[in-house]
């Protein structure tokens, strides 16, 4: 509840966080100082492979995985060994860097990395210091290397730097955290390579997150979009960053629902689901934490970022002259 309360604010035309313009400002300091040491110090040597961040500036979700996972698609099919390092977050290893292997599980290594694991089959490296798990990585057979998450790492190299905003809450009210949800200043958006937007149609710059299939969580097996009766008893739930994005989907397939909203990366335990007795449909961030105890009537919906052909025109672009460079 008081996620919700805070979010609406910074998104909302609520004023009340102003009170916390004092604790903005020390904020702002911090953040303005980091970049600053960083853009002094930063290191120029070229690491073995390219480095690609994609971030974002503001708190909660934005479509982020949807859009790593496509970019991984993207670069093996055109003939790139890609690898992935994040952060790990809510996952219990205490050894560093690790590298998630097949047999983990997600409250180990942390939901999203666990799902980009297994979703994708590329090595994946978790460590908090970001650097230190892109020096692991590199000595395994990548020739690419993509930060889910990490624009404001900035001991982390980086080639490439593609910042993802959510299209219908945008910069909220445009104030730094805690009076707003801003990570950084929004002329932090000046300096990345590509920004890409969640809408509802495919730009140059903007993104169209795709439902794709409904998957059972206990079994793996697939289903088409249209395979829910209408007028049965279905309740969804989500834990992510912008649960009603999930919920909004759901109506567009005009499936009508019970919703339940969970934290964002909540630990899902048995006892939180026994109040569903029917269909219960959630997000596959959700399903890798709940499939050690799902029940045959529970789906995630798999979804893609569907982006430009321009926009993989000029990535690849960018990619292939890395490339060159470094063979050079």
């Amino acid at each position: 509840m008081l996620e919700k309360f805070i979010l609406s604010a910074w998104y909302g035309n609520s004023k009340w966080t102003y009170i916390l313009w004092p604790l903005m400002m020390l904020y702002r300091f911090v953040v303005n100082k980091k970049r600053a040491e960083y853009l002094a110090i930063r290191d120029f040597s070229v690491t073995p492979a390219p480095v690609i961040v994609v971030g974002n500036i503001t708190v909660g979700g934005t479509g982020k995985t949807p859009v790593v996972q496509s970019l991984v698609r993207y670069l093996q099919k055109n003939g790139y060994k890609p690898g992935i390092i994040s952060r790990g977050y809510g996952g219990e290893v205490s050894t560093f860097p690790y590298l998630i292997k097949a047999l983990d599980d997600s409250r180990l290594v942390g939901d999203e990395p666990y799902m980009l694991f297994h979703s994708l089959n590329v090595p994946v490296v978790i460590d908090p210091k970001r650097k230190d798990a892109l020096t692991h990585i590199m000595t395994l057979d990548v020739d690419v290397v993509i930060s889910d998450d990490g624009m404001q790492h900035y001991d982390l190299p980086r080639d490439i730097e593609i910042c993802v905003l959510d299209g219908g809450r945008g910069l909220g009210n445009q104030k730094l955290i805690p009076v707003g949800p801003l990570r950084e200043p929004s002329g932090r958006l000046d300096t990345v390579d590509f920004i890409l937007e969640s809408a509802q149609e495919v730009s140059n710059t903007h993104f169209v997150i795709k439902p794709n299939v409904w998957v059972s969580v206990k079994t793996g097996r697939r289903v088409s979009l249209d395979s829910f009766v209408v007028g049965a008893v279905v309740d969804a739930i989500a834990g992510i960053g912008n649960p009603d994005k999930f919920f909004d989907t759901l109506l567009a397939l005009n499936i009508k629902c019970t919703t339940v909203a969970f934290t964002d990366h909540h630990p899902y335990v048995l006892n939180d689901l026994k109040q569903f007795k029917g269909q219960v449909l959630m997000t596959e961030k959700d399903a890798v934490k709940i499939r050690p105890f799902a029940h045959d009537n529970m789906w995630f919906l798999e979804v893609e970022a569907s982006l430009s052909d321009i926009f993989f025109e000029r990535f690849s672009q960018k990619i292939n002259a890395l490339k060159f460079e470094r063979e050079h």
